[in-house]
């Protein structure tokens, strides 16, 4: 996870990524998996690449639901889908972050974004 994670920071995208699915294959049931899996989200999203972003973030809140990595996933589906132009979803899952997570730090950001997407 720390070298995907190292290659990441330096920049290197479809590496990082391919060495991060290794490891969410690998080890499952890492308790680093979920962030793993939300960082595949974050190297389509640099790309621009948004429509692969939102199906990366969607699994890290779909397949681990309690994780503390779910509301940055959340907030950054919602970035994507502005991206792509669809301000519905957008709000729906920021709105959605908002309600389900108040106390989480990603709140101030998507109160932003949600005021953005009037």
């Amino acid at each position: 996870y720390k070298q995907a994670f190292d290659v990441f920071k330096g920049g290197d995208n479809a590496k990082a990524r391919e060495m991060f699915n290794k490891f969410t294959e690998q080890f499952p049931d890492s308790t680093l998996s979920a962030n793993a899996r939300y960082w595949i989200g974050e190297t389509y999203y640099m790309e621009k690449n948004y429509e692969q972003a939102v199906l990366e973030f969607q699994r890290v809140i779909k397949e681990y639901p309690g994780n503390g990595k779910v509301p940055a996933a959340m907030l950054k589906q919602g970035l994507a889908f502005k991206e792509l132009g669809d301000k519905k979803s957008a709000r729906f899952i920021v709105k959605k972050l908002i309600e389900n997570f108040p106390n989480a730090e990603e709140i101030p950001a998507a109160k932003e974004l949600l005021q953005k997407l009037k």
